[in-house]
């Protein structure tokens, strides 16, 4: 099995984002529901992106605020903020009529609409209900890189670095005994390693939740392999978001970026990295 870069010393580890790699991207229900709604496509991921790094989503993150109420109201009041509106849209016309082969309007041509309601309850539980579904590709990938990795004696290692959420005891996505709560469960026990940034209270892309991922697999495989260590070099970071991805770059790790709803084109390039037959039965989309 091949390493990562050529003359590195140590195991092989694959570290993987969650959402929009090994499950089904909760952004796609965003592109949904804007969609659907009416919305310029787009203005939900960008508001988030805006109010980084201390709006509601990067604080649901990091731990400080759980899936309940307070966090769907501090949501909706970022996403409320009238300044913002009239900026995304005004670069959202531009870009429409730019793409259309149109002269570039005045700030005075755009019209700008009402700002749209979003039910960020509803919105939030139907992101994370898709996001329970298995990628048809990278699916059965894992598990196939999970039963090389067992028979590997240490030389390759899984593990996951995810932006995620903490729901309130007993709610049904994330109940031990539910059929979800499960499927959770399941996954997560693919990865040798598994960091979750509400647990930690850090989130990507700012570099010290990389570091302490480099250092929980480290330990890992120190009680596996005394003799090894793991750096940042021996680590090939999956993601599907272009920021997370240059923090890893940045730390030395080799990068592998996952676009929304083409998981199959990752999953080729895991194959020339490891060298493994990583193709199974999958529902071609």
């Amino acid at each position: 099995m091949p390493s990562p870069n050529a003359g590195s010393k140590g195991p092989l580890v694959l570290l993987f984002d969650i959402g929009g790699v090994c499950v089904v991207s909760p952004f796609q229900a965003i592109l949904d529901y804007e969609k659907a709604n009416g919305i310029p496509l787009g203005f939900v991921n960008w508001t988030i992106s805006q109010t980084n790094p201390n709006g509601a989503w990067q604080r649901l993150e990091r731990g400080e605020l759980l899936t309940d109420k307070q966090f769907f109201e501090e949501w909706k009041q970022d996403l409320k903020d009238e300044k913002r509106w009239r900026t995304y849209y005004a670069k959202y016309v531009a870009e429409q009529r730019k793409q259309q082969g149109g002269v570039e309007p005045g700030v005075a041509d755009y019209g700008v609409p009402p700002l749209p309601e979003i039910d960020t309850e509803w919105l939030h539980v139907e992101m994370m209900r898709i996001a329970r579904q298995l990628d048809p590709y990278m699916g059965p990938a894992l598990k196939k890189l999970r039963q090389h990795a067992d028979q590997s004696d240490g030389k390759l290692v899984l593990g996951a670095l995810s932006n995620t959420s903490i729901f309130p005891p007993g709610h049904p996505l994330y109940d031990a005994s539910s059929k979800d709560g499960k499927a959770s469960k399941g996954l997560e026990g693919i990865f040798d390693v598994f960091v979750s940034s509400a647990h930690v209270g850090m989130r990507k892309p700012a570099p010290d939740i990389y570091q302490y991922a480099i250092t929980r697999l480290h330990e890992f495989v120190k009680t596996q392999r005394a003799t090894q260590n793991v750096r940042a070099e021996n680590i090939v970071f999956v993601d599907d978001i272009g920021t997370n991805l240059k923090t890893a770059k940045s730390l030395g790790m080799r990068t592998i970026k996952v676009n929304l709803g083409r998981a199959d084109l990752a999953v080729k390039e895991l194959e020339k990295i490891t060298g493994l037959d990583l193709s199974g039965d999958k529902a071609r989309l």
